[in-house]
């Protein structure tokens, strides 16, 4: 039997039949395993067809990474001539050898294989580095399909809140992070791990949520070095928390945020992105009047109730709070006329398309 791989394995069982745990370099990894053909009919395959948009985004954390990326393993399956020999002290652990002959094909993790070729190309050195794979042997398409389905069933995405709070790379993440963490009064009522609010939260609003709003008051670019900017947003964001009373009461443990969510619209992810674009309006256009703006919001009735502000613009007619980008706009843009804050020409715009579509009253 002519052998062409060989790689020291540990040998383990699951549902009384073998399989392999191996370190594989990267560039054997990308010699020995294959995709099927996108042309190949879904009956036919044993994995889903590859995202190519996926691929990019995977490569450029290797090579932007090269000194702390991870990978979680790569399994796959082997249809062909194998051995593993053990070594004399433990007969689990000990040299897995493949025959080049050998059909081999990756049941969860053809993303990350792809994004490794596509880094090779551009960092060879990256060819000696390993990932480990979980190899068994293949026992047909229909056993294959099986444990795509099995390995993806209770497979659970992580809450982008989550992982927003785990990522540290991310620059204008990080400026979010030193802003809660200076404003503990926020920092308490902001959910850090879930992926939508309860019902009956104590919390007022999503990491995600607030992260996305925090960073359109600075303008949505990487400003790590725009000093100015950032100590705008914050000092933005500190007079909303003080000044407006809609969240004071709040912070101040005077209301509840669950209380407030049934009566008001303002503890809303919606309101709070437009409150986001509302803060890079005043950056620009009024930096230094941040107190009386905010101050500004409680002139405003925030009541679901209020149908005559809110309706089509951040509530549907059914009763039930909507965020798409077109409402977070209409929202922005009646909050802006609400406060004082003239309208920009493509504001009057959209909003004279607004009260058209709605029959409102010139």
């Amino acid at each position: 039997m002519n052998f062409n791989y060989s790689f020291p394995a540990v040998r383990g069982y699951q549902a009384q039949k073998e399989f392999f745990s191996l370190m594989c370099p990267l560039d054997i990894l990308s010699k020995l395993f294959m995709f099927y053909n996108n042309e190949i009919p879904e009956d036919y395959r044993a994995q889903r067809i590859l995202n190519e948009k996926r691929i990019p985004e995977i490569r450029d954390y290797i090579l932007n990474n090269p000194s702390d990326y991870v990978f979680s393993s790569i399994t796959a399956s082997m249809d062909g001539e194998y051995n593993f020999t053990p070594y004399n002290k433990n007969e689990d652990i000990g040299t897995l050898v493949i025959s080049m002959n050998s059909y081999l094909l990756i049941n969860d993790g053809q993303h990350r294989k792809a994004a490794i070729d596509e880094a090779l190309k551009e960092n060879p050195k990256l060819k000696t580095e390993t990932i480990s794979v979980v190899l068994f042997v293949d026992q047909g398409l229909k056993k294959s399909q099986q444990m795509f389905s099995d390995l993806n069933r209770h497979a659970v995405n992580v809450s982008s809140s989550l992982s927003i709070l785990y990522n540290h790379r991310d620059p204008n993440i990080e400026l979010t992070k030193i802003y809660l963490k200076g404003n503990q009064k926020l920092h308490k009522y902001i959910d850090q791990s879930s992926s939508s609010l309860a019902q009956k939260s104590n919390k007022m609003f999503l990491l995600s949520i607030f992260h996305k709003a925090f960073i359109i008051s600075i303008g949505n670019n990487n400003c790590e070095s725009d000093n100015h900017n950032v100590h705008s947003a914050y000092q933005y964001w500190d007079a909303l928390c003080e000044n407006f009373i809609e969240w004071s009461t709040i912070l101040n443990s005077q209301v509840t945020p669950y209380h407030s969510r049934q009566v008001s619209v303002a503890t809303y992810g919606i309101v709070l992105e437009a409150l986001g674009l509302i803060g890079y309006d005043l950056y620009v256009f009024n930096s230094c009047d941040y107190l009386s703006y905010t101050k500004n919001l409680n002139q405003i009735d925030w009541a679901k109730t209020n149908r005559s502000d809110w309706l089509n613009r951040c509530i549907q007619p059914s009763g039930t709070i909507s965020k798409s980008t077109k409402m977070v706009r209409l929202t922005y843009i009646k909050i802006k006329d609400l406060i004082g804050l003239e309208l920009t020409d493509q504001d009057k715009k959209i909003e004279a398309q607004f009260r058209k579509e709605n029959n409102y009253a010139n």
